[in-house]
C-alpha cells in the first residue's frame, strides 16, 4: 500500500469493507488546493484514508447520508443564527442565515446525516488524527461535542457498523441496564473495539456506543446506551455464520444480569433466519 495506509484502524477498516486500496487519481490535487487556500496542509489521517478511489462509498455504500469528496473539504458554510432552541435577541424577528469558513473555526466538516439529524467534522487541532466532532444543528461554528477520539478510529467504526445498523443479518434487542460490571464481562470474554458518544440533543446523559469483537471480527455486538432519559440499552449483533452468531448471543446473554429477547430485521438474511431459528429451539436458554 506504498506506505499511505500506516494508521492500523484504517487499515482494518478497509479489510473489514473488502476494498483493495487503490490510489485516488484527483485526491493529490484536492489535497493541494486545500493546502494553498487555507495555509495549513490536511491531518494526516484524513490524506491517507482520502488516498482512496473509493473513500467515500466504503463510508457510505447506500448513497444515503452525505460524505463530502476531497475536492469539497474545507468549503465555506452556511448556518442559521440563532439556532433552534436558542435565546433570540428581543429585536429579531426571524432566523439570519450567516456565512463563515469552517476550517478558520478549527472545523473539518466531512459528513451530513441524510436527514439533517446530525453533521460530523473533525477538530482541526494540528495532530495527525483528530478528534470526530458531532454537532445537531449542522455545520455552524459552535455546538460541536467530542464524537470519536480520532478520525481514523471513526472510520474503522463506521464501517464497523453497518452490518449492524442497516444489514439483513443483525439480531437486536432491548434491555433496561447494563452497568460496568457487565460491559467488563463482555471486554474479558470478547475484545472491546473502539466508543464512539452522541451528545443527544434530548434531556439526559450523551449516548455511548460499546462495541465488542470475535476473533477476526466475524463476530461483533454494539451496545448503545440510552439516548434519552428513561430510555433502554439497545443491543445489537451480528456475526459472519449461524454457528458464530448464536454463540455471540450466548455470550452476551450470559454477560447480561437482564434476559435479553432477540429479534431480526424485517426480511433477515439466511444466517439472521437460522440464528433465529436455533434460538427458539433453545440452543441458548437465556
Amino acid at each position: 500500500m506504498d506506505g499511505y495506509m500506516e494508521m492500523d484502524h484504517l487499515a482494518a477498516a478497509l479489510a473489514l469493507a473488502g476494498v483493495p486500496a487503490r490510489r485516488s487519481a484527483t485526491a493529490g490535487a484536492a489535497f493541494a488546493a486545500f493546502e494553498s487556500t487555507h495555509g495549513q496542509p490536511l491531518p494526516r489521517a484524513v490524506r491517507d484514508w482520502y488516498l482512496l478511489d473509493r473513500a467515500r462509498t466504503v463510508l457510505e455504500p447506500d448513497g444515503a447520508d452525505l460524505v463530502l469528496a476531497a475536492e469539497q473539504l474545507g468549503g465555506p458554510a452556511t448556518y442559521w443564527w440563532p439556532a433552534d432552541g436558542d435565546d433570540w435577541p428581543p429585536d429579531l424577528e426571524e432566523q439570519e442565515e450567516r456565512e463563515f469558513d469552517p476550517v478558520a473555526a478549527g472545523l473539518l466538516p466531512f459528513l451530513d446525516e441524510n436527514q439533517g439529524g446530525y453533521s460530523l467534522a473533525v477538530r482541526l487541532d494540528g495532530s495527525a488524527d483528530p478528534p470526530v466532532l458531532i454537532s445537531w444543528d449542522g455545520v455552524r461554528p459552535d455546538g460541536w461535542s467530542v464524537h470519536a477520539a480520532c478520525f481514523s478510529e471513526w472510520v474503522f467504526t463506521r464501517v464497523w457498523d453497518l452490518p449492524l445498523l442497516r444489514g439483513a443479518g443483525r439480531l437486536y434487542g432491548t434491555v433496561p441496564d447494563v452497568g460496568q460490571s457487565e460491559l467488563a464481562v463482555l471486554a474479558r470474554r470478547l475484545t472491546a473495539r473502539p466508543q464512539t458518544v452522541s451528545d443527544s440533543p434530548l434531556p439526559g446523559p450523551p449516548q455511548v456506543g460499546h462495541r465488542f469483537a470475535g476473533p477476526g471480527d466475524r463476530q461483533r455486538a454494539l451496545l448503545l446506551s440510552p439516548y434519552a432519559v428513561g430510555g433502554t440499552w439497545s443491543v445489537l449483533l451480528w456475526a459472519a455464520t449461524d454457528d458464530l452468531l448464536v454463540d455471540l448471543c450466548g455470550v452476551v446473554r450470559s454477560a447480561l444480569a437482564a434476559p435479553v429477547g432477540l429479534t431480526g430485521a424485517y426480511r433477515p438474511d439466511e444466517v439472521a433466519r437460522r440464528a433465529l431459528e436455533r434460538l427458539a429451539a433453545g440452543e441458548v436458554t437465556r
